[in-house]
């Protein structure tokens, strides 16, 4: 058994007192309220442990998720480029294209968003 060198002090209300007391004294000499207290401590604890490792894998398996729909999309774009410029027949529309996106990528993410806000606001 680990060595018990921390000491802290707890307040409690009377009612918790008298139930950590009967617990105690239901199990005998070999249980006392410290040990109790340490034990209810150590399962809290332990739940919190699992909690943050549950929030990490959700984390984790979130990250995943994105960078597989990213990949996808990002896959699903190239094959609308690819379909395009065989219909055009003309890389150079395509370059206009792609040119004019980034020059106007600010603007055309905000009027995006006013069309999604006034959807919102229906």
């Amino acid at each position: 058994m680990p060595q018990k060198n921390i000491k802290r002090s707890i307040a409690m209300s009377e009612e918790m007192h008298a139930l950590l007391e009967q617990i105690a004294a239901r199990h005998g000499r070999d249980i006392t309220e410290s040990h109790l207290i340490r034990e209810a401590i150590r399962q809290f604890l332990d739940e919190q442990v699992d909690a943050v490792g549950s929030r990490r894998h959700f984390q984790k398996s979130l990250q995943m998720r994105l960078d597989r729909l990213e990949r996808t999309l990002v896959f699903q774009i190239n094959i609308v480029i690819y379909l395009l410029s065989a219909i055009l027949a003309d890389d150079s529309a395509i370059e206009d294209a792609i040119i004019a996106a980034r020059r106007d990528a600010t603007r055309l993410m905000q009027q995006i968003e006013a069309v999604r806000d006034l959807k919102d606001g229906e």
